[in-house]
């Protein structure tokens, strides 16, 4: 079996934006983002030379928050983002959140991510798997696809520097209205939980957990879905460092028919474009026998100066895929998928620009 290798060169721009407004306790923060993309595959089968990609995108938000007395607080959060396949601009990512003596109550609207996948990584600019190409890298589907419900225990509470969140949907889709019930339904909800600590000087280490509630069917669907994991960072100096471990187990038919072969895509897509939005959806399915993901990821920084930072980082994720013949005869077709990547991010004034070479195996 031919292996397929891309290299990816990326320049990314990143401006951080704030301003106060006028009204009250109201404030704005944002950024914009511009990148220029060469992909190239040397691989025998899929040779590809892609012409470069240039990318410009923007992210405002608009915060208010205030104070009712008594330590109790609220803060609220509106996103805009711009939409660069339509020149649409969508009101997004809305959080209200309650703080109290006792812990902090949030509704949250596509906001609220407590899935900690990305969480090792210390590159300069971002974690390498999860920019450009990423070669199907299935990371887990984060409580922020839902609109949720969150509590957060007092950050001050447990020694340690230990902080716990806990989140729980119903299962429907982030739309901005109630009566919006129904969309991407899960028959018992969605719940997720997360745990971080800083037991030492330098050291983070954190957990996180979801699980879909009710996707499992008898015959039919093997399990519900779930996706965890754990990590931990560390940084002396002027150099910092970061290892993780991250399951995924998605609801794959108990029932599927047939083999997947060592040259079948575990994961393949379909996208459709809403008659409504004019926005496109893009649906996942699992080739037949694939059970979980396990993914494993280092990664290490070294600060040069004030300004200038280089990091490396690597991830292996193995698809683990195994089918049963009406015979009894098991058949495991594993397969490995390696992204690594270099990056170097330069602060210019509050502008950071970064460049980075991604090869994916």
């Amino acid at each position: 079996m031919k292996n397929i290798t891309k290299i990816l060169f990326s320049l990314f721009l990143s401006l951080s934006v704030i301003q106060s407004a006028n009204a009250g306790e109201m404030s704005v923060t944002g950024s914009a983002q511009a990148t220029y993309v060469i992909t190239s595959s040397d691989s025998a089968t899929s040779q590809v030379e892609k012409k470069p990609g240039i990318g410009l995108s923007n992210e405002l938000a608009f915060n208010a928050d205030g104070e009712f007395g008594n330590g109790y607080t609220w803060n609220y959060q509106v996103e805009l983002d711009s939409d660069q396949r339509n020149g649409a601009a969508i009101n997004d990512d809305t959080r209200l959140e309650l703080g109290t003596p006792y812990g902090t109550i949030g509704i949250y609207n596509s906001e609220g991510d407590l899935n900690t996948h990305l969480a090792s990584a210390v590159s300069a600019y971002n974690p390498g798997y999860d920019i450009g190409t990423t070669g199907g890298y299935e990371g887990g589907t984060g409580i922020n696809s839902y609109s949720n419900l969150q509590y957060h225990l007092p950050s001050d509470l447990l020694p340690f520097g230990i902080t716990a969140k806990a989140a729980y949907s119903t299962g429907t889709g982030y739309g901005g209205d109630a009566n919006d019930a129904g969309k991407n339904q899960k028959k018992d909800g969605v719940e997720s939980f997360q745990v971080k600590a800083a037991p030492m000087d330098g050291l983070t280490v954190g957990a996180s957990y979801l699980e879909k509630k009710g996707t499992s069917t008898a015959g039919v669907v093997a399990h519900n879905y779930e996706t965890g994991g754990l990590y931990a960072k560390y940084s002396i100096d002027a150099f910092s460092f970061g290892v993780g471990k991250h399951g995924v187990a998605p609801t794959t038919s108990a029932a599927a028919s047939g083999t997947c072969a060592a040259t079948t895509a575990v994961k393949t897509y379909t996208t459709s474009v809403s008659s409504t939005t004019g926005l496109p959806s893009k649906t996942t399915a699992y080739c037949a026998g694939t059970k979980s993901f396990e993914n494993d990821t280092y990664s290490a920084a070294y600060l040069v100066n004030e300004n200038l930072s280089i990091s490396v980082d690597k991830l292996k994720s193995t698809a683990n895929v195994h089918n049963m013949s009406i015979l009894g005869v098991r058949t495991e077709t594993d397969r490995d998928l390696t992204i690594d990547n270099i990056q170097a991010a330069y602060n210019i004034g509050g502008a950071v620009v970064a460049i980075g070479q991604k090869k994916v195996d």
